[in-house]
């Protein structure tokens, strides 16, 4: 995967005070092939926000949630071997970062994603690493993952809830990778204490309600290998081997 093209998807939602440190890192590291950033109906300034830079802003009518604004990221990458999600609300994202989330992936044919987990950050954010670093937004994912995946729209915030799900299903390799000194911004900071906790109250609901309906939904889906991961890689002529790697966290070099 050397000559791999590599590209990002950036939902964001009425983040303009807070997206542009994101798009300069990701602009200026080089490493991708597409930027992709999916304005999810934002009330705010952030089409224009994101149209500062030299990517390609797409733009929901209204906001569908952060599942469907990655479909529609995905439906425009078709042709990348690897496809990373980032957050628009990062705090000293750098380079480094985003080379140590696709390291894994090149080096190791078998795993089909990678997952960040925030230490050494901010307090409250760093805690909620320390139980649910699982559900960390920034992720890469491999193409025959991503050709793999049924309709992710419907997820909304339930859509980590789901990949970790059929990732599972799958029996298919995945790596964490540590991603030190990063934060990203508080909903109660970015909305006020009210509104904030509201929405993080209907983040938690939907990632419960996707982790309750998603063995109905996958059961309507007649595509997925019958022998799972292994059955995909062994297609592309590699043997998958379940060793530690498939879960552990992967420290980058310095």
């Amino acid at each position: 995967m050397i000559n791999s093209e590599i590209s990002v998807v950036i939902p964001a939602y009425c983040e303009a005070p807070r997206i542009a440190p994101v798009l300069r890192c990701v602009c200026e590291s080089q490493i991708f092939s597409r930027i992709v950033v999916v304005d999810d109906g934002s009330t705010d300034e952030t089409f224009a926000e994101a149209r500062r830079f030299p990517v390609e802003v797409l733009r929901h009518d209204r906001n569908r949630g952060k599942g469907a604004a990655l479909q529609t990221g995905l439906s425009r990458l078709t042709e990348s071997d690897i496809v990373m999600f980032l957050d628009a609300d990062l705090i000293g994202l750098t380079r480094a970062h985003l080379k140590s989330l696709i390291e894994p992936l090149v080096r190791n044919p078998e795993l089909g994603m990678t997952i960040a987990q925030f230490v050494e950050g901010r307090l409250a954010v760093d805690l909620q690493q320390k139980w649910f670093a699982i559900l960390n937004g920034q992720r890469a994912l491999r193409r025959e993952f991503i050709d793999l995946l049924p309709d992710i729209s419907w997820t909304r915030f339930g859509i980590e809830v789901f990949l970790n799900r059929y990732a599972h299903d799958l029996s298919m390799p995945h790596s964490s990778v540590v991603w030190r000194a990063i934060s990203h911004y508080l909903k109660e900071e970015k909305f006020g204490t009210g509104m904030g906790f509201y929405a993080r109250m209907k983040m938690y609901k939907e990632a419960a309600a996707t982790y309750l309906t998603y063995r109905r939904r996958i059961s309507q889906l007649t595509d997925a290998p019958a022998g799972g991961w292994a059955s995909v890689i062994q297609d592309g002529q590699c043997n998958v081997t379940h060793g530690p790697e498939s879960h552990r966290a992967f420290e980058p070099a310095e």
